[in-house]
This record gives structure tokens, sequence and C-alpha cells, in this order.
């Protein structure tokens, strides 16, 4: 199925078109072309942050002939708030003596405080909410590359987590890794889950045995002299 997408902002946005009943999907060109595999029966997905979402059920006449689609901005409205609720002045020192507030500080209750989601995390947990977002971002790729930042930000943690457990001078004197090598060492042990595990239990000892044993294979894999 083929055809042309009319609509504004094609210059800068372009179109996500959804095979849903196939769960394929193709993007338009910056000129509103489109083509995607279809067939009679399927349901037809059309939608962009900017535009309203349209879907389409194929009949045999769209996979004929060229199929046009006209969409219509989305416009997003707030609903009425009360902007002089205080009689606000404008002066801050004035009008914060106005406004009554109450501070709970949930520590207080035995609640630690949420720990604040990196930007990524934020954007997967944003996708995964909306059915139809995730499914666009699965087939374009976008997920993918997202749960790869994560994994990425998540090893470079547990390797700062690591080199505050031990000492540079143990890696260097006793584990033999060259001090050049202390960070990339430390990526190399946050990589790989068991060593990880092992530091979350706390266990300086068992951590200590651990990397003795990623010492030996990382200098074999670098092919260091000790």
């Amino acid at each position: 199925m083929k055809g042309q997408i009319y609509a504004d902002s094609l210059d800068t946005y372009q179109i996500n078109i959804i095979n849903i009943t196939q769960e394929i999907g193709q993007v338009s060109t910056k000129d509103g072309k489109y083509n995607i595999r279809a067939k009679v029966g399927d349901s037809i997905l059309f939608t962009s942050l900017q535009h309203k979402t349209y879907t389409l059920n194929i009949e045999d006449n769209n996979l004929r002939t060229s199929t046009s689609i006209f969409l219509e901005m989305q416009i997003n409205e707030l609903e009425e708030v009360t902007i002089l609720q205080y009689n606000l002045t404008g002066n801050l020192s004035k009008d914060i003596k106005q406004v009554e507030t109450d501070f709970i500080d949930q520590r207080q209750f035995g609640f630690r405080v949420p720990r604040k989601l990196a930007k990524v995390e934020r954007e997967l947990r944003a996708a995964q909410s909306s059915s139809l977002d995730f499914l666009i971002m699965s087939l374009n790729g976008e997920m993918k590359k997202i749960k790869q930042r994560i994994e990425i930000a998540n090893i470079k943690t547990d390797k700062n987590r690591l080199l505050r457990s031990v000492s540079s001078g143990l890696i260097t004197t006793d584990l033999n890794i060259p001090k050049i090598y202390i960070e990339d060492f430390a990526y190399y042990c946050a990589e790989d889950k068991h060593t990880v595990s092992i530091m979350d239990k706390g266990d300086p000892l068992a951590l200590i045995d651990e990397l003795k044993l990623k010492a030996i294979s990382y200098i074999s894999l670098k092919n260091l002299k000790k």
C-alpha cells in the first residue's frame, strides 16, 4: 500500500505508519509519501506527536490505487485554572506570606526519599506507559537504543561503585593491574553480573577474592606482564 500524506509541518515531523495487524512500521518521507506492506482487512495507523491519530481499515481499492491521507494538527488545551486565587502582587517577599503551605518530610515516617530517575530511565518509563508509544518505538528501533543506554549507564555506575569499594593501591599492588588500566579493569568487572552481585552483598573479603580471579583473566586478555 502506498500514497501521499497531507498535513502541516511535514517538513519537520515525519509521520509514523504502523500496520497494527502485522506489527510492522514505516515512516513517511519529508514530502509526505509513504509505502507499507498491507493486505485487505489490515488496520493502518498514521500518527505523530503533532497530529491527530488516523486509522485506516484496508480495502481492496487501497491496494490497487494510491491512497491519500489527510491529518489534522493536534491541539492540546489546558483546563481552566485560577491564577489570582491569593491576589498576588508579583512581589515575592509579600506574596509568599499570603500562601499557606504544608510540607511533610516523608523520612519522618520511615520512608526513603525516592531515587531520582535518570533521563534515559524516564524516557523508558514514559514509553512503557503508553502502548502506542511502546509499539512505535519498538518498531523503529528507539526502544532498543534506550535499553542499551540504560545498560551502559548501569555499568558506569557499577564501575564507580567498585572504585569506591577498593583502593587503587590494592588494584595495582595486590591484583598487579598497571595504574593506567585501573578504570578499564573496573569497567571489565562491572560488565560481569556475577562480580556485581558479589559487590552488592557488601562482603569486602568475598569481593577481593572475586577481583583476584577477574584480575587473572583480565591480565591474560590484555596480555599484560605481571
